[in-house]
This record gives structure tokens, sequence and C-alpha cells, in this order.
């Protein structure tokens, strides 16, 4: 008997420990909770998207507002240059055409070189001084400007004809000519306007008088004055004077 009671309490107390061990183990498979928190989020991933359409809606909606101002700002931009129209419509055909081309063209007179500059016969475009006014505008036309230079003595009248002035005394007579413009051939042996001054004594031969600015050359009743450029050594004027 005694035996027996050792063995049942034996077989209780395994029994004990059984259900121990298997109510032990039920706590560990109960916890695969983070498959629930993968459910929740699972959930807020689905409610966020919700939540941010809203914003995506509004934000569509809210460009809708200022989409009017870029027409706007094109309609400002055909208004000008609607208005840049009108002012072309308003010009005249005519008008449209720059007038001042044609007196430039009339202005700017072709030279031709009959008799070039000599030391006995001195000459400057081809013109001897003392000649008429009426001559001068018989060869070239009228000047693009007139205009006088005040003198007590002896007051002058200038003709601008843009690439060269010619000055008159009271007689009308030419007292001097003074080239403004490389474009023009001045009469002196292929000297021009723009030249080194080593081309100068080629062309001329020994000025009268050197410096470092002015180059003259006398001749029978005239001067002839050339003004150099000290910084380039350029010819930088061509006159013709009267004595």
């Amino acid at each position: 008997m005694n035996r027996k009671r050792a063995f049942i309490g034996i077989l209780s107390v395994i029994m004990i420990m059984m259900m121990v061990t298997t109510g032990c183990k039920p706590k560990q498979t109960a916890a695969p909770t983070p498959t629930q928190p993968k459910e929740t989020v699972s959930e807020s991933t689905v409610v966020t998207p919700t939540e941010t359409s809203l914003p995506q809606n509004e934000t569509i909606t809210n460009p809708s507002v200022p989409s009017p101002a870029t027409p706007a700002g094109n309609q400002a931009d055909k208004v000008s240059l609607a208005s840049a129209d009108k002012g072309d419509k308003d010009k005249g055909e005519g008008e449209q055409t720059p007038p001042a081309a044609k007196p430039n063209a009339q202005t700017k007179p072709k030279i031709e070189i009959k008799s070039p500059y000599t030391q006995a016969k001195p000459t400057l475009l081809g013109l001897t001084l003392k000649t008429s006014a009426a001559e001068i505008t018989e060869k070239f036309g009228k000047p693009k400007e007139q205009f006088v230079m005040e003198d007590d003595t002896d007051p002058i009248t200038v003709y601008d004809y843009t690439d060269f002035l010619v000055g008159f005394d009271k007689q009308n007579q030419l007292h001097f000519v003074d080239v403004r413009s490389a474009d023009v051939n001045p009469g002196l042996n292929g000297l021009k306007l723009g030249d080194p001054v080593e081309e100068v004594t080629k062309a001329l031969g020994k000025p009268d008088s050197n410096t470092s600015f002015v180059l003259t050359y006398k001749a029978t009743g005239a001067v002839l004055k050339l003004d150099i450029d000290p910084k380039s050594q350029k010819v930088n004027s061509i006159k013709l004077f009267a004595e």
C-alpha cells in the first residue's frame, strides 16, 4: 500500500509539472501580439492616404485660383503689343521708311580727283582754293548743314558735307577744306585719313614743319596741315588753308 501511495504521489507530481509546463506554453504562444500592431499599422496607412488625399484636393483647388492670373499677364502683354502695333499703324507708310536716308544719299557726293595735290598747285579733294561757292554746290550739291564761324575780321561760312567741310570767306570764295572721313580720297597721292605717319613722307615728302602733333607743308598761296594722333601715330586730320 505504501508503494502504491508513493507511486500515486509521483504521478501526481508529474501531472502537476506537466500542467505547469503546459500552462506556461500558451502564454508564450499567445505572445504573437506583433501581428496586431501590423494590423493597426495597416489601418493607419489606410487612413493616412485618405487624409493626404484631402490636402491634395485642396492643393488642386488652390492653384485654380491663381491660374487666371497667368492669362491676365498674357493679356497685358497682348495689350502692350497691340499698342505698339497701333503706333506702327498710326505712322504712314511713307514715315516707316526713314526719309533721312534719301538726303544722306544725296549729300554724300562722289569725289573724283582730277588734279591731285602738288606744291605748285595745292588742292584737297581736287578743290583749289579761291573756288566760288556756286561751283562747289554745283559739283557736290547742297550741304547737309550750313553755319557761320563768327570772326570780327572775316567770318567764314561753312558747308558740312558729312565726310568733309568747306569754308568760304566774305567774297564766297573757298577759304579752307577739312577732310573728316577715311572713306573719301583727299587726293594726296594715295594718303588717307587714319594712315600711319610714315606714309605721310612717302606721299608728300619731307614736311616744312614737323612736331609730335602736326606736319605742315607750305605751298603756293596755301598751307597743308596734317594733325597726328600722338598715341596711335596716325593721321587724325587733313586740312588745306589759304594764306
